[in-house]
């Protein structure tokens, strides 16, 4: 089994894959995942007519020779993975004021506890729930529109949520228990703590295997993570791990990009250029093109949130400001942006993302940074308002909460989140990252103040 997908789901993911990135691979229209999957011109024949894994094997490979035959004409997105590719096609950077240093450990402090209740809110909903199903729960046990944290479960509906989340459910929150958003913030902590910022794509590879588990990762890192395991020893291990991202990784523009940006914005206050490159760098293990995007948004996002006074608007064109403007995740900022400006009304700008988005796997980029730019626009840096909107739009709703917290977070500082998003955390964090465990937020928060002193940017001592 080529890690831990069958030849059959491969196939499957790359099919969807290829043509989102604009490749001929003619899929039927109105074709669905559960109809029989569809064969692009050749590739049946490739096959030999079989159903078993040797047959599907060989239509993947046979799949992804369509890759030679370029984009479709009319492809209207012009998306590099190279850096100077990518910040030459992005927005321009907004302007924005430093923030004093005064004001730096507060914010930083504000997006780490920000990250941490927004996670917490959403885990015991991380079930595929589309916003419609996650109103349904809520309204049935009487938490609808969500205000604090979400009850286990529905008498009503009979239906109970994850019992592994139960520490993170309503009644039961005391510490931030294990996930894998909280995991990868961690680990860039951590490797910028052993390596410096001039860590290397291997650095990032080789500390993945060293401190999390394999089934702790999931979509594109599981994959990664597979190929780590089997790399030889009859060629460079830099040479393997660049061939990581398009080797059998249909997840490469998965929403792990997004859950590892946050670190190289708290790092860089008010200077998305800053940020950019060092997510690019660490993201570059495994994803492509908008998983790329996804983490360089995000800390684009942060360092921008990390001025004076800043505003959602600021805050979104310092995101853009380190994309390509003609890439799917820049269209879509667009997109959702007019959309809730139109009404001003998240439940109907959120069916508008499922229309549009819909069709993406649980765990991409684009449509999860839908519902992030949502809750951003919905909640104007409240933060109640901003992770409780993240969390009821839906899709991977303890990412989305925990990027929309830390961003808001950030932006407001920590003495002005409501009190109850961070308050029964008892500023406890619980991990299976080998080289932390368990400690505290407020150490996390210490220990990221202190990597400025490795990353001067524009910060100032005066107001």
């Amino acid at each position: 089994m080529p890690g831990y997908a069958s030849w059959k789901t491969l196939y499957a993911a790359e099919l969807a894959q290829l043509d989102a990135e604009g490749y001929r691979v003619d899929i039927p229209a109105g074709w669905v995942e559960d109809q029989p999957l569809p064969f692009p011109a050749g590739i049946l024949a490739a096959t030999g007519g079989g159903s078993d894994e040797a047959s599907w094997e060989r239509a993947y490979h046979a799949l992804w020779q369509v890759r030679e035959q370029g984009l479709r004409p009319d492809y209207p997105y012009r998306e590099p993975s190279d850096l100077p590719g990518i910040l030459a096609a992005a927005g321009e950077v907004p302007a924005l004021v430093p923030l004093t240093e005064s004001a730096y450990p507060d914010r930083i402090r504000g997006g780490w506890f920000g990250r941490c209740g927004g996670c917490v809110l959403g885990k015991p909903l991380e079930m595929g729930f589309g916003r419609a199903q996650i109103e349904e729960y809520l309204t049935s046990v009487g938490a609808y529109p969500l205000d604090d944290w979400v009850p286990i479960r529905s008498e009503k509906l009979d239906r109970t949520l994850r019992l592994d989340c139960l520490p993170s459910s309503r009644g039961h929150v005391t510490y931030v228990q294990p996930d894998d958003d909280i995991h990868y913030s961690i680990m860039s902590l951590l490797l910028v703590e052993q390596k410096g910022l001039d860590f290397t794509t291997v650095d990032v590879g080789l500390s993945l295997l060293e401190n999390i588990p394999y089934h702790w990762l999931w979509a594109a890192h599981r994959q990664a993570y597979y190929h780590l395991v089997n790399m030889t020893d009859d060629r460079p291990d830099a040479e393997q791990i660049d061939e990581i991202p398009l080797k059998l990784n249909p997840w490469r523009e998965s929403i792990d990009g997004q859950l590892k940006g946050d670190l190289w914005g708290y790092i860089s206050p008010g200077d998305p250029r800053a940020a950019a490159p060092l997510i690019h760098r660490q993201a570059s293990l495994c994803l492509t093109k908008n998983g790329l995007y996804g983490g360089m948004f995000v800390a684009g996002c942060l360092a921008a949130a990390l001025t004076e006074q800043p505003t959602v608007e600021t805050i979104l064109r310092g995101g853009l400001s380190v994309i390509p403007r003609e890439s799917r995740l820049a269209r879509m900022v667009g997109l959702v942006t007019a959309w809730y400006g139109e009404t001003g009304d998240w439940v109907a700008t959120c069916q508008r993302i499922e229309e549009r988005y819909g069709h993406l796997y649980y765990a991409a980029t684009v449509n999860n940074m839908a519902m992030v730019v949502l809750a951003l626009l919905h909640g104007q840096l409240d933060y109640t308002r901003s992770i409780t909107t993240a969390v009821m739009a839906g899709i991977d709703v303890d990412c989305n909460g925990a990027t929309v917290g830390s961003i808001v977070g950030t932006a407001i500082g920590y003495d002005r989140i409501d009190p109850r998003w961070v308050e029964p955390l008892n500023d406890t964090v619980r991990t299976v990252v080998a080289g932390f465990g368990e400690g505290t937020i407020s150490d996390l928060a210490a220990r990221t103040v202190a990597l400025r002193q490795l990353h001067p940017v524009a910060i100032t001592d005066h107001p």
